[in-house]
């Protein structure tokens, strides 16, 4: 038989044999079976045992297995008792190593996951092709291969494990033909081979490009082709959305803040699940206003309606109990945010006068205090908990922390480093009501203090934790210069921010944001590296932790 039979083999409807010029190739029956690939062989499945057949449907060879796939590259990947593996035509291992999961050879090489949940490629003898090991890794195409690392990001390697173009995105594909599809906070789009995107615009999906042309879907429905510089080419379907629709959906925001923020304050998510009656028995509210309130929660997705009951979905879960959930902390917060603050942004931005305005949490009563300060520490254990911070902590014996922010952080590298001792700085509202973990409390300090005036304490390093974003350019200045005058000779300074990009808006609703709660902003690199400058520091070191976090390492 030559390679146009096997071409010509296909499955039967059933799944259960193969047909031959639409006849059945074979008597034989199995409970399921695969298409055939060269040289020949096809994986089929009985009530037992999983093997590969010939075409005369009789089994290729003696050894059995729960799993079987077809061959590529002349290997199949097959799963026994003690793990995956590939075989060859002759049922026969190819190498002794056992994995959790394996894939298909491609190019040579294939992806696999061991047996500690680590994806990483391997050679046809079985061998790791390179030292690296991922979360994930995909199939080579084009010399190339997606692999996804500890922070959930994309890039793209080649056959030795060397990355391409040092590039991370939030998702990725294979390169076809020269471009690959790749995913940022803002969307889709398509890269070259070194990683730079081809356009400066998001779409919601895209296909690979096809002899020049690529199908996306804009944010608005509408789907089209376009070229390699995202000019459109053809129009397939009109926008599902006007624009002035999209515009109205954005000006009433506020009502999904001001419908959570109301849930909270009558305590709502503590009262599910339940009927309409029942909370508003219980709560005193009137059933009428309070089922208008239910149902747009409902469209919120944070509860929903069966059998005659309320039920919170897994979103509305993380509003409940109420007293332990950071997030309805945050509503309140938020909330007010909205009331107090951006209502005096129009004065804010006729004025740009470069000068922090006392911030709303600064006068609260402690009450909202509380509050607020729950919503602050549930951030910052979200934030930062699942960071891989490429930082040796244990080299540094004295720490001090800047902001609320700090506050998490310092607790655990003192549990974890019993050699350091640590301050935490900031104004009176921001140390209240911490409850210092008494195994901590003689390494662990509260200080009051006005960080624009000079440090009272010098340390071997400084950690500003998403707090310089609080303050204008002119207090930022102020508050390095006093970082460096606090630091001693061989420490550094920790900066965690979010850097703005000249090329998409990522950020910059929190910036304005920023301008209205407190006069502060988000800035961009180039603005940090002046910064420095002028407060007599140097930057060491820049890592990415995430699209939404930088670390910048900074020494005198």
């Amino acid at each position: 038989m030559n390679k146009v039979f096997w071409q010509d083999i296909r499955v039967s409807p059933c799944e259960t044999f193969h047909l031959w010029d639409e006849e059945p190739l074979y008597t034989q029956r199995y409970n399921h079976v695969m298409k055939y690939h060269a040289p020949g062989l096809a994986p089929v499945r009985t009530n037992t045992v999983a093997f590969h057949i010939n075409i005369q449907g009789l089994p290729a060879y003696s050894n059995r297995f729960i799993e079987t796939f077809g061959f590529y590259d002349g290997l199949a990947a097959v799963k026994n008792d003690e793990g995956c593996f590939h075989i060859t035509p002759q049922g026969e291992a190819c190498y002794s190593n056992r994995y959790d999961w394996c894939g298909n050879f491609q190019e040579g090489f294939c992806a696999v996951k061991d047996k500690m949940g680590f994806y990483f490629h391997i050679n046809c003898e079985g061998k790791k092709a390179y030292p690296q090991q991922y979360l994930y890794v995909g199939d080579f195409k084009e010399n190339k291969a997606v692999v996804c690392n500890e922070l959930g990001l994309h890039s793209h390697i080649d056959y030795q494990g060397v990355l391409i173009h040092e590039k991370w995105f939030l998702d990725l594909d294979v390169f076809h033909k020269g471009f690959a599809r790749a995913k940022d906070n803002s969307g889709w789009f398509h890269i070259d081979k070194y990683g730079n995107p081809l356009y400066k615009e998001r779409y919601v999906a895209i296909e690979p490009f096809y002899n020049g042309a690529a199908r996306v879907e804009r944010l608005d429905g509408m789907l089209i082709t376009i070229n390699h510089q995202s000019k459109k080419i053809a129009e397939l379907r009109p926008a599902l959305q006007k624009p002035w629709q999209q515009v109205s959906a954005d000006m009433v925001g506020f009502w999904r803040t001001e419908t959570i923020a109301t849930a909270v304050h009558l305590q709502l998510f503590d009262f599910f699940p339940g009927s309409t009656l029942d909370i508003a028995l219980k709560l005193k509210l009137s059933v009428n206003a309070l089922d208008r309130l239910l149902r747009a929660l409902w469209e919120l997705d944070l509860i929903h309606f069966q059998n005659d009951h309320w039920q919170l979905t897994e979103k509305g879960k993380l509003f409940a109990p109420q007293q332990q959930s950071f997030l309805a902390a945050a509503a309140i917060m938020w909330s007010d945010v909205n009331a107090e603050s951006w209502k005096r942004l129009p004065e804010y931005i006729r004025t740009d006068s470069n000068q922090s305005h006392r911030l709303f949490k600064a006068t609260a009563p402690d009450a909202k205090l509380s509050l607020y300060h729950r919503a602050i520490d549930g951030y910052t254990l979200e934030d930062f908990s699942s960071l891989n911070i490429p930082v040796d902590w244990h080299v540094h014996q004295k720490i001090i922390g800047v902001g609320r922010t700090a506050k998490m952080w310092l607790e655990n590298l003192l549990k974890n480093n019993l050699h350091q001792n640590a301050v935490l700085l900031g104004e009176e509202y921001v140390l209240k009501y911490i409850d210092i973990n008494p195994a901590i409390a003689p390494r662990y300090r509260l200080k009051v203090h006005n960080i624009l005036q000079p440090w009272p304490e010098i340390a071997d390093a400084i950690f500003l934790p998403k707090v310089l974003h609080y303050w204008s350019d002119v207090e930022v200045l102020k508050i390095l210069t006093n970082a460096r005058q606090a630091l001693s000779r061989s420490g550094k300074i920790y900066l965690f921010e979010m850097l703005l990009n000249r090329n998409h808006p990522n950020g910059s609703l929190l910036d304005l944001n920023m301008l209205a709660e407190s006069g502060g902003r988000l800035r961009f690199f180039a603005d940090w590296e002046n910064l420095l400058v002028g407060s007599g520091l140097k930057l060491r070191e820049n890592f990415t932790l995430m699209p939404w976090l930088s670390l910048l390492i900074i020494e005198p």
